[in-house]
Order: C-alpha cells, then structure tokens, then sequence
C-alpha cells in the first residue's frame, strides 16, 4: 500500500466513493506516528514526526492506495488547541435548546469563530467530520486524563460521526492510565483498540484497518474488499522477496572471481600467492556487496524508502566458519549438516585449493565440503577454503586464478541466515521510526536457517549443490522457492 498525500481546501474532504477518517489527537499524542506506521510511510516530507508540540497546522490527506486506487482517506489534523473553552462555546450556541448539541450546533460554532477568528485549529478539525468523514482518535494511555481530553472527547461525540478510539501505547507494558482512558473512551467511542505505532508489524495493521470496518456498516463491502487486496498486495510483497533472495544466493554460490599471475617471474611462487590474495579478497567483497545490495531491495519492497542498508558485520574475508563463534550463531550445525549430507548424497571430493597451497587468504581455517556427512564433524586447517582452479593464459606462459565458490557446504546456509535476519530486521521495522537512515548488519541474532523443517533444508539442500555446481534444474529450483516462500511466511507469523 502507498499513501498519496495532498493538501486540499475546505469542502473537498470527503467522497461517497472513498471512506474517509479524520485523524484527531492532541500534540505528542502519536497521532503522526500512527499514519505513518499505519500507512508505511517513513518519509519526514510526507508525514512529519517530532516531538516538537503543533508541527501539524493543517489538515492534510493521506490516501491508502491499492492497486492503483484509493480506498482509504485519512485527514491529518491539527489536534484540538481550545478544547475546554471550545466545549463551552458550544454549548452557549446550543443554549436552552435541550438535548445534546449536533452537527447544526457545529456548524454554527464553526462559522462564528470563522468571523471572530478564534479557536483556528478546532474549525479546521472539525471541517471534515461536518461532511461526513468518520472519526479516529489517537490519545497516549500514560497520561493522565485530564479535563482538557474530557474536553476533545465530549465534542467529538457531538459529531454523531462512526468513532474508533486508539490508545497507542509505547511498549509492552500496561500503561498508567490505560483504565481510566478505556472507562472514558468506552461511553462515547463505537470502538476502543489498542496499537503500538513504533512496534507495530503488518498483522497490527491490517487489524487496525479491519476495525474501522465495525464502526459503520454502511462501507462495510467496501471495506472487505479493501482488506481482500491488502492481503493479496501482502502475498505478493513476500513473493517478491522471495524471488529476490532466491537471487542472490543463486549469484553469490555462482559467483567467481579470477586473477592473473607471470609464472616465469623471479618469485612465482609470490606472484601466486599475491594474485590468490587479490582474488580472494574481490570474491568476499562482491559477495558482501550482492548481500547488501538484496537488503536495499527487501526494503523497497516493504515500503523502507528512507533507509539503506550496512554491510553486514563480519561477513567479509575475514568470515571464519571455522570458528565455534559462526558455528553458534550462522548456518546449520553440524549434525544437521551431516544428515543432510547423507539425506542428499552429499560427497564432493576435496580438490585443489588455496588452503593446500599453504595460503589461509585472511580468513583463517575456512571449512570444506561435507564428505558423505562425516566431515562436517572437522574444522581442520586441512580442510580446503575456496574452490581454486589454475590455467595456463596464452602463449607466453602467464597463469589465471579463479577462486569461487567456497566448498563448505555451511556457506550457503550462511548466506542463507544473513538475508533471513535482514528481513527479519525489515519486517519488525515500523514506520514511524525517525532519525536512523540504516539498516545495521548485525548478525548477532540465532540463526533462522538450523530452525526449519527437516524437509524445507532438504529442499534447499538440493537445490543449492545444483547451483554451486551450475546445474539448472527447475524442479529444484521451484522447490527452493517454495521453501523459501513457507520461510518468510513463518519469520512475519513469528514476529
């Protein structure tokens, strides 16, 4: 879903095609930070959150866009400035009528503080309630109630629009006045919900939106058909996502990297080395590049416009999968490794390669290959690091390198478990988070991949020896993708 954002003038707020909401709250309520988690916008230009009081001076529609077309109006509005003198004033219009004051009486409120120029901010919030636009209203449950938000509560009843109260709560604890707000808020809202705008994944959302459709039947099919596309928008992110992970690993397991060396200089044996070196640290670099690269995507796809990723720490030449550090926290373990290898057939044969030529390449004791599942069980230096080939180039007798990719079957599943986190890290990112532009690299977190079914790492198994050995096979290819597809599924089901 996309925003569309316009300001609009007075008499243009609200349709009979498109349910509209204003969006009320007092300053540092959340009512900002709502939208922008509520509609994925993280752009200041778009919606502006700070913890500066009346940065909203104006009435602004934000769209909900689905495929092309609104389906959602909200109006972001200045919040109430006067409410207790506000409520007084009404009442004085309504005078000895009897009753309870309506849209007239607001009506009258508003073109009389028109002429007298007062209460500014109350006359352009309740503009779009006068024509018909239902009523969202975002209070903060850790403070306390007091007269002023009795005040907002009180007019905004007068209205007799459809009213959805959001207590947007800060963490995950009760707040203080969580109580006391629903005793209030339960006597003149349809409906009281709780959200947590700065912690809110896709399911908070999507109930939110879901909720709007119990205050009013009268959009109720439209509404539904709204949540229908949602979904279906959602289901299709996650396919994107997974077409692009699937991607990137299928690049980074094909990838090599190659370099040249004079064999009949006065030191090949130097010039060997040196061109390994080279060779090696281009490979690591590309792999890192194409990781991030795929992270920056995975945020476009979920609407992260403002935000860039990092290279993900320690995923460089200086990445040691002999290390028991990696070994605990990245790809599988490795008895899992063992019995995939001998659930798959496992068992390249250990060729030759940079680390039995006496190089380490800057990234210690790199593992190999599983041999028919045993040799997962060893972290030996012995045990080869990248692939490397050697041939002759051309007729003057220089030699080319080409490293690539590494032999230890847990590469992959590293691989694998970096992009998983960053989507993990993606989808637990809400909105409205301000004043930080990156996505950090953190592999610190457990590993996603040694947590799937038995038959999903089978699958991929498969389908990775397949691409390392640059082998295309599309029944293996679809199945990766399933399995990746059920992966993601599960990492915002988990969430």
């Amino acid at each position: 879903m996309r925003p569309k954002n316009d300001a609009v003038s007075a008499g243009a707020w609200v349709t009979d095609a498109v349910p509209c909401f204003a969006v009320v709250g007092k300053v540092n309520m959340g009512k900002s930070a709502v939208l922008a988690t509520l509609l994925e916008e993280d752009d200041d230009r778009v919606i502006r959150i700070s913890p500066e009081p009346g940065e909203t001076t104006r009435c602004q529609r934000l769209s909900l866009v689905l495929d092309g077309e609104e389906r959602l109006r909200f109006i972001d509005t200045p919040g109430f400035q006067q409410p207790v003198e506000a409520l007084r004033a009404i009442r004085a219009l309504h005078g000895e009528a009897g009753g309870t004051p309506g849209l007239d009486t607001l009506r009258a409120f508003v073109t009389q503080s028109r002429k007298t120029k007062r209460f500014e901010d109350e006359c352009r919030l309740l503009e779009p309630l006068l024509e018909g636009a239902g009523i969202l209203y975002v209070v903060d449950p850790g403070v306390p109630v007091y007269d002023s938000f009795l005040a907002e509560i009180e007019i905004l009843r007068f209205t007799g629009r459809a009213r959805l109260a959001l207590l947007n709560q800060r963490g995950a604890d009760t707040p203080a006045h969580d109580a006391a707000w629903r005793e209030h808020l339960g006597k003149a809202f349809n409906l009281v919900r709780a959200f947590d705008a700065h912690r809110a994944r896709f399911a908070a959302r999507r109930d939110l939106l879901a909720a709007l459709n119990q205050i009013d039947e009268r959009d109720r099919d439209h509404l539904d058909a709204t949540m229908d596309l949602l979904e279906s928008e959602w289901r299709q992110r996650r396919e994107q996502a997974a077409e692009h992970v699937q991607s990137f690993l299928r690049a980074a397991l094909r990838l090599r990297e190659n370099a040249h060396y004079a064999e009949d200089g006065p030191a090949p044996a130097t010039a060997r080395r040196e061109a390994i070196q080279h060779a090696s640290r281009r490979y690591f670099a590309r792999v890192s590049t194409l990781e991030r690269e795929t992270a920056d995507a995975l945020l476009g796809i979920y609407r992260h416009t403002s935000v860039q990723a990092q290279a993900m720490a320690g995923f460089g030449e200086d990445l040691d999968l002999a290390s028991d550090e990696t070994w605990r926290r990245l790809g599988l373990t490795r008895q899992q490794l063992t019995w995939l290898g001998a659930a798959v057939g496992a068992g390249a044969g250990i060729g030759i390669d940079a680390a039995t030529l006496g190089h380490s390449l800057g990234i210690g004791a790199l593992l190999g290959g599983i041999g028919g599942g045993a040799l997962a069980f060893f972290k030996g230096d012995a045990i080869p690091t990248l692939k490397l080939d050697l041939a002759r180039v051309g007729p003057l007798g220089g030699r080319r390198v080409t490293l690539g990719p590494p032999r230890n079957a847990n590469f992959s599943w590293v691989l694998l478990d970096s992009i998983l986190i960053r989507y993990r890290q993606i989808l637990s990112r809400a909105h409205a988070r301000r004043g930080d532009g990156a996505l950090g690299g953190d592999v610190t977190t457990e590993s996603i991949a040694r947590q799937l079914p038995g038959d999903r790492q089978k699958a991929l198994a498969r389908w990775f020896r397949a691409v390392a050995g640059d082998r295309d096979d599309t029944e293996r290819d679809s199945a990766a993708w399933a399995a990746l597809m059920e992966t993601l599924e599960t990492i915002e089901r988990d969430l």
